[in-house]
């Protein structure tokens, strides 16, 4: 008894300390996981998206539609990868009975508060930012109708139930299940498998070729200089620009924003901007970022705050709109400096 008073006290400790993360997010265009013939299922006759989301049930952790009709069903989430035209999302239902999280490490554990189903818990868990795991206890427990939502679970263990044990009633099981940082069959439990790195699917494009570095600003038919901007409302608004969001860069333009100077009244504008510092390598983690504007011989004028993040093989970058005309966000093949073949100007 003394245990689990202390383990409570500590539960509240942790909340109170505990630090900011984003939320989880249970759906996405443009990402889906790999296909394993042996454990996942495919529907080709389904209609739609709300159709394939029901289908997402029991077993299943999580759906993909694509291809107007084609359903595809997971009994496992692996790391996402991008697809055409597809939709997915992960299973908010995705329950197991008569199994807690570990409960013997305080840290772990995010918050306790009283809800009315263990779907509410899962709720509250996805709306929880750092949230991973969580498990609801039923009115016969010690912690009726309780919902711990954990950061970490590191393992869960079955705990026999009543009748296997020779005990009398479910209380005096569920405390030595509870005791024990193991399950039992007042409660049930689940992890969500939030969506990783939304942006590194859902981005614009920036792929002219006037982008690239090695195209000048002075270049263009007759007397007609190039100098756009990226900026929503100017005159000379690039066409790829469609205001502060994530970018990749791709080419013609090229692949990555360069970690060099870059020659005033290149990449199609008189003023280009380079990415300030070295990029990331930890994957699918949103790192800040700063963008340097050139401006004649002064390699970084000015700046503007934004972000970067390392995907499956290429970079997405949250860009905002620029302060002057005529700046730009430059593209090149690689992000440090080396002699690189010219883009194709035509």
């Amino acid at each position: 008894q003394t245990k689990m008073i202390n383990c409570f006290i500590l539960v509240i400790l942790s909340f109170l300390v505990s630090g900011s993360h984003q939320a989880c997010q249970a759906s996405i265009r443009g990402g889906t996981w790999p296909f394993n013939a042996t454990r996942d299922s495919l529907h080709t006759t389904v209609s739609s998206l709300d159709e394939c989301r029901k289908k997402c049930e029991d077993n299943c952790q999580g759906y993909t539609f694509a291809f107007l009709t084609h359903c595809y069903l997971f009994g496992g989430l692996g790391e996402m990868k991008p697809c055409q035209n597809c939709e997915s999302g992960i299973n908010p239902d995705f329950i197991i009975e008569g199994k807690s999280c570990n409960s013997l490490k305080p840290e772990n554990t995010l918050a306790s508060k009283e809800t009315m189903s263990a779907q509410e818990c899962r709720t509250s868990c996805m709306e929880t930012p750092g949230c991973t795991a969580y498990t609801w206890f039923l009115e016969q427990s010690n912690f009726p109708r309780t919902c711990f939502l954990y950061s970490k679970c590191e393992y869960e263990k079955f705990c026999h139930s009543c009748k296997d044990k020779g005990y009398i009633g479910q209380e005096r099981n569920c405390k030595s299940c509870f005791r024990h940082g193991t399950n039992c069959h007042t409660c049930f439990s689940g992890r969500v498998n939030c969506i990783t790195a939304p942006q590194c699917f859902n981005y614009s494009v920036m792929d002219e070729t006037t982008r690239n570095i090695n195209f000048k600003a002075v270049h263009g038919e007759g007397d007609i200089d190039i100098h756009y901007c990226d900026g929503l409302g100017l005159k000379t608004q690039s066409p790829s620009w469609h205001g502060p969001g994530y970018y990749r860069m791709m080419p013609p333009a090229g692949v990555v924003m360069p970690e060099f100077s870059v020659d005033y009244n290149s990449c199609g504008t008189h003023s280009p901007m380079r990415f300030a510092g070295i990029h990331p390598q930890e994957k699918y983690v949103e790192t800040e970022a700063t963008f340097c504007a050139k401006y004649f011989e002064e390699d970084c004028h000015h700046t503007l705050k934004g972000t970067v993040t390392l995907c499956d093989g290429y970079y997405v970058y949250y860009l905002p709109d620029v302060t002057n005309c005529h700046q730009r966000f430059c593209a090149s093949m690689k992000p440090y400096y080396l002699e690189e073949e010219p883009a194709d100007l035509l």
